[in-house]
């Protein structure tokens, strides 16, 4: 039987709200920092920059209370601090973001020793200290893009396809930062971010598909913030940049290929059985 796919209404109150939260903030910010009103680290800035982050955050919360009907406030709160799953998906969320960033590195470094040069990684017990600080700044998006997109669409069309649909929605949320002084995103080349973004989707939709745990989502995005933060990433200027998001996306590709596989081999013989 083929999936039907609808957005309903509590993904699109998110995604209205989201969208309008974030841009109205960041938008406003970025007229400020152009005209020097403002600049990174002082309180208007971060003030407007927080708020705008926080926008998938308070959308989700809008869009579960203006939609109980469909499901309480509790259930939301449930997948939100679902911790009891296999204890394999802790490994998984937390250590997956690092054989990802250092597996890019590697990588470029074979193909481009050069870069080797430049790249400068803050020592590693400074994770313990920016993990926390991470899930704050990055990883409570989740209560959104998983949280709500990925639940609704994923019970509609399945997890991969529902991923695959979040992956552009996602990126372009990220977009007035491209035209915000003061952030790493600030000129930098959208169409790379959109891989790089496709392939965290991809693989945070086959997360979430297996243990329905905003919690451990959000573990995932704060353990991806924190090696960026620790500098674990590949330098620019040596033409290697496409290999971490390739990377990405093509682990998530596989991962939630394997996992369709599985799940249609389990039906078959399902079915042989009866």
């Amino acid at each position: 039987m083929q999936a039907t796919f609808s957005i309903s209404r509590r993904a699109l109150i998110f995604l209205v709200t989201a969208f309008a939260l974030t841009w109205v903030a960041w938008g406003l910010l970025i007229l400020l920092a152009r005209a020097q009103v403002t600049s990174y680290g002082q309180w208007p800035y971060m003030t407007l920059y927080v708020l705008g982050g926080l926008g998938p955050t308070i959308a989700a919360y809008v869009a579960v209370c203006r939609t109980t009907q469909q499901a309480p406030l509790r259930e939301f709160h449930q997948r939100l601090l679902r911790w009891r799953v296999p204890l394999v998906w802790y490994p998984v969320a937390l250590g997956l973001p690092i054989v990802l960033a250092f597996g890019a590195v590697g990588v470029a470094a074979a193909l481009r020793p050069s870069l080797l040069a430049d790249i400068s990684i803050r020592p590693w017990y400074l994770f313990l200290s920016l993990f926390p600080m991470m899930m704050v700044g990055g990883g409570l998006e989740e209560l959104g893009w998983r949280g709500v997109a990925q639940e609704e669409w994923g019970r509609s069309i399945g997890h991969g396809r529902a991923a695959l649909l979040i992956g552009p929605i996602w990126a372009l949320w990220h977009l007035p930062l491209f035209f915000l002084p003061g952030v790493a995103q600030y000129g930098g080349n959208f169409a790379l971010f959109l891989v790089g973004v496709m392939g965290n989707a991809l693989i945070l939709g086959w997360l979430y598909g297996h243990t329905r745990s905003i919690l451990l989502c959000i573990f995932f995005h704060a353990s991806w913030n924190t090696m960026m933060a620790l500098g674990v990433t590949i330098p620019h200027g040596h033409g290697m940049s496409l290999v971490g998001p390739c990377l990405s996306l093509g682990v998530g590709a596989l991962l939630l290929l394997a996992s369709g596989q599985k799940r249609e081999h389990a039906t078959a013989q399902g079915e042989t059985s009866r």
